[in-house]
């Protein structure tokens, strides 16, 4: 029965990350997700390497996407679903849901894989249950499932560092030539595939001085070695992903534009706001409060351990200093230290069940210990159930429902989301894109837009909604019906962005909301969602 445990624990977690992976679809909630993809069919249409966007720069995961995309043509093909490339091509403009749920579920392996290579992590540094313990707190962490569901960069790059981080270990205690070549290929497949994932080489270094410490001796060749994975992480960064050199403009130019001081409900605050920010949001939802606390015993165990602390405190004190001193904040950016906080986590528990047994009488200290789990794992797996059905439930969707029933044959609507699911109404849609205005959405779609397309009519703009349309093209954007979804967000941080506040009121002075729908903890969710009519 033991032999089988983690392989349960492992189907669960990914069973917990399938249960709403549907999420939205055929819409696209999350905009990001979209950008990936037609990454992947650049580089499908060329074909190249060159996915045109390096802005994570997400290398690999557009690599993943184009992969998948091909099988499920493939696979379409060979079943008599799609005749030629073409029918494929409007069957994935009109329902993305073709690419987009294989891309997800990707995600979701790759974020299995990550509990997997934390219990091996683990177990390398303490032992099976300590490694088990922290498989099991990282498969109930919300904020790890909900990002594994989604098409983004973090997942995989947290698998390549765990990779990277286990390569390491064996590097302190070993020194093999083969595990420096290792680890700067994972080291480069993590930053091939997310840029702050560079951090991961703090454990390479502490492992190298580690070793130059219990090995005086060998001092000059641990130097010649740390050297030497320095340039070979950079070739098998180039490796893995050419076009960050042969297009370098276009990479300078793609990381001006991630490096925003601001950002719509994302603006950060001084270093120590950020590390209060961080602690209390996605730290403290993610492992839960009883969580949290066993991470900090943890994380004193870990700086007792000699190579635990040379090789992965290192990485989550810099990653968190990292996180402090940005100018943005995310729930996402957080994930870099999850798989690690589990593990933390996972040592002061053990820790705590040794002390009960040493000073409680067995039965209680066992029923002690089993409170104390249950407690730990609970909150966490409420959490993701009670966010499975917000995301099941979400105000896009519900506003689209209404639109159905109350916009009339022929309106032209304004859409601020990725709104597929509304692409076969008889109405005109309007999407706002920056210096391009309010575009004919359907024409887009018709048309196969590109990633280029979009990145020129976005042009530096974080967001592309009405707030951020170009004052003198607003007038394209004149419509019967507009569907809101950023309106309440710009209200609420006026102050940082009063020009795209005031273009919404001025437009909400023309017409008369309709419906609104807002979010409910645990029960809807998404932004509030205002529909918008006027008069012709």
């Amino acid at each position: 029965m033991a032999a089988l445990a983690l392989p349960l624990l492992l189907l669960a977690g990914f069973a917990l990350r399938l249960h709403s992976i549907g999420f939205g679809l055929p819409a696209l909630n999350d905009p990001d997700e979209l950008i990936f993809e037609l990454g992947a069919l650049k580089m499908l249409r060329g074909p190249t390497l060159d996915p045109g966007w390096f802005g994570h720069p997400a290398t690999t995961t557009m690599y993943v996407l184009a992969v998948l995309t091909m099988a499920v043509f493939g696979t379409g093909h060979l079943l008599g679903r799609f005749g030629a490339v073409r029918d494929f091509a409007d069957a994935i403009y009109t329902d993305p849901s073709w690419v987009m749920l294989p891309g997800r579920v990707a995600m979701a392996v790759f974020a299995v894989g990550t509990i997997y290579l934390t219990y091996r992590l683990a177990r390398e540094m303490f032992d099976r249950r300590t490694a088990f313990a922290a498989a099991a707190l990282l498969a109930v962490n919300p904020v790890h499932v909900t990002w594994s569901q989604i098409i983004r960069s973090d997942m995989m790059a947290c698998f390549f560092m765990l990779l990277c981080l286990l390569a390491t270990l064996r590097i302190a205690r070993e020194d093999r030539w083969r595990d420096h070549v290792l680890a700067a290929l994972w080291l480069g497949a993590a930053m091939a595939t997310k840029w702050p994932y560079a951090m991961t080489a703090l454990a390479v270094f502490g492992a190298g001085a580690l070793r130059m410490s219990t090995h005086p001796a060998n001092r000059r060749r641990s130097l010649l070695r740390l050297g030497l994975f320095g340039a070979m992480t950079i070739g098998f960064l180039l490796l893995i992903s050419p076009y960050l050199l042969l297009d370098y403009r276009t990479v300078l130019s793609n990381m001006r534009g991630e490096a925003q001081l601001r950002h719509l409900g994302a603006t950060g605050g001084a270093p120590w706001d950020n590390a209060w920010w961080y602690l209390d949001g996605p730290i403290r939802t993610g492992l839960g409060a009883v969580g949290l606390a066993l991470s900090a015993w943890g994380l004193g165990i870990l700086a007792r351990r000699r190579e635990a602390l040379a090789v992965v405190m290192p990485v989550i004190l810099g990653f968190f200093v990292l996180l402090c001193v940005q100018h943005l904040v995310w729930e996402r950016w957080a994930l870099s230290l999850m798989p690690l906080l589990a593990i933390a986590g996972a040592a002061g528990l053990v820790a705590l069940g040794n002390l009960l047994t040493r000073r409680l009488p067995a039965p209680l200290a066992a029923g002690a210990i089993a409170i104390v789990l249950a407690v730990t794992l609970l909150f966490p797996a409420l959490r993701v159930q009670a966010d499975d059905r917000a995301r099941l439930n979400d105000t896009r969707q519900l506003a689209a429902q209404w639109a159905r029933a109350h916009v009339p044959p022929g309106s032209a609507v304004l859409v601020e989301h990725f709104a597929f699911d509304l692409v076969s109404q008889p109405w005109h849609f309007l999407f706002p894109l920056g210096d391009s205005g309010c575009v004919d959405a359907k024409a887009f779609l018709h048309g196969k837009v590109q990633l280029h397309t979009i990145e020129a009519g976005r042009g530096a703009r974080s967001n592309v909604d009405y707030g951020t349309v170009a004052p003198a093209m607003r007038h394209t954007c004149r419509s019967d019906y507009a569907i809101l979804t950023q309106f309440d967000r710009y209200a609420g941080e006026r102050a940082a962005f009063p020009t795209e506040d005031a273009a919404y009121r001025e437009l909400l002075a023309r017409g008369a909301v309709v419906a609104t729908f807002a979010p409910e903890a645990g029960t809807t969710g998404g932004p509030v969602v205002r529909v918008v009519r006027f008069a012709r």
